[in-house]
């Protein structure tokens, strides 16, 4: 019943028009009824009850706008209840009054709010010190004082709570939207950095790949694809063998990258290094080289070490798929804190420098660990050369 009572009285006090209006028509004409007319007796006689009807009905047509337009109701209920008072007053006119008060403190805008509270207090004290010049006891001054404020005051009371209490319900609906939308964005920031790992991981691995398989399986297609250009002979079963070598190289490589992702994700690929496995990239792409040996670059740190094998396997397999057979130069040295190394091989002449994800896997690997890659094409010569630092 108490819930019952509470939705309605906050539908009462939010409601446009219509309802509030019904309403205090309905109650006052109950009230006009019962014989709740002429309380304060201005004439010397007194007016029949159903003449109050008519401020009512003006009242309650004002009412119409009170939320809309509260100072027209306001303006509308002022007059209309002190013509009821010339005529004996009456509840009813008296509630169309109070409501009036309250939709303009709590539609209105500051500045009716400001006019209402002052004009109330105004009437109050007025009320208040007429009552003591016309001579009424004190007891009288105070039920009229009291009267006044009850039916001035409240409403305005009321209002102040219902705005302040709808104003509260509409900060906490903002806060709660504000939070939806924070989660949303979170959610989206997070599903976002979420693809950017996978694709980064997707990236990662594909480089991988293409580094530990790219240059063994090349290396088993030219080969194979020699032997079956040249004629029958005793150099098929070398050839055969090149064949499989590279083929079970290619295999370890896979085989150490399943691993890996099979693993719990902890894991790290065993990676080849420059300084121990160098010299049997150099023995396998059958290259010239000059300097130092790889194994003498040490020390090295691990990110250089891998990094340069990398790209020093990259360098060959550009240089056996693309380049002339039997022309491939390496020249490797370290200068104090830098390494060096050039892979130079011959090309047909007019050939283009090559774009492929083998290049850009250089570039990436050179640049991860501080160093530097230039490529280029002079005359009928390829070079790739790096720039890698011991320490990185």
């Amino acid at each position: 019943m108490v819930r019952a009572l509470g939705r309605l009285s906050r539908g009462y006090s939010d409601d446009p028009g219509p309802l509030s209006a019904l309403v205090l028509l309905v109650v006052g004409a109950v009230t006009i009824w019962v014989g709740l007319s002429g309380l304060w007796i201005v004439r010397t006689w007194e007016a029949p009850a159903w003449w109050h009807l008519v401020p009512l009905l003006v009242g309650c047509a004002a009412n119409l706008v009170r939320r809309s337009h509260p100072g027209i109701t306001l303006a509308v209920a002022v007059p209309v209840f002190m013509a009821d008072l010339l005529i004996g007053g009456s509840l009813a006119v008296l509630l169309v009054l109070f409501d009036a008060i309250y939709s303009a403190e709590r539609f209105g805008s500051q500045r009716l709010r400001q006019v209402v509270r002052f004009g109330a207090g105004v009437v109050t004290v007025g009320v208040t010190i007429a009552s003591a010049l016309a001579g009424m006891p004190p007891r009288a001054v105070a039920a009229m004082a009291l009267q006044t404020v009850a039916m001035l005051a409240v409403p305005i009371w009321w209002a102040l709570d219902v705005r302040h209490r709808t104003e509260l319900a509409d900060a906490a609906t903002a806060r709660a939207e504000l939070e939806v939308s924070r989660a949303a964005e979170r959610a989206r920031a997070q599903d976002a950095e979420r693809r950017s790992a996978v694709q980064a991981e997707r990236s990662r691995m594909a480089r991988e790949l293409h580094d530990a398989v790219a240059g063994d399986v090349s290396a088993l297609v030219i080969r194979a694809g020699a032997a079956l250009a040249a004629p029958p002979g005793p150099s098929d079963r070398e050839s055969l063998a090149a064949v499989r070598e590279s083929g079970l190289h290619a295999l370890g490589e896979l085989r150490t990258m399943i691993e890996v992702l099979a693993a719990d994700g902890t894991a790290e690929p065993i990676a080849p290094t420059l300084t121990q496995d160098g010299a049997e990239l150099l023995e396998r792409a059958e290259a010239q080289a000059d300097g130092v040996a790889p194994a003498d670059l040490a020390p090295l740190t691990p990110a250089v070490d891998r990094a340069g094998y990398r790209v020093l396997q990259e360098a060959l397999t550009n240089a056996a798929r693309h380049g002339r057979p039997g022309t491939t130069r390496v020249h490797i040295q370290r200068d104090g804190d830098r390494v060096e190394m050039r892979v130079r091989n011959a090309v047909e002449r007019g050939s283009e420098p090559a774009t492929g994800i083998g290049l850009a896997s250089m570039t990436e690997r050179a640049h991860a660990v501080g160093g530097m890659l230039e490529v280029g094409i002079e005359e009928d010569t390829w070079t790739v050369a790096a720039t890698l630092p011991a320490t990185s």
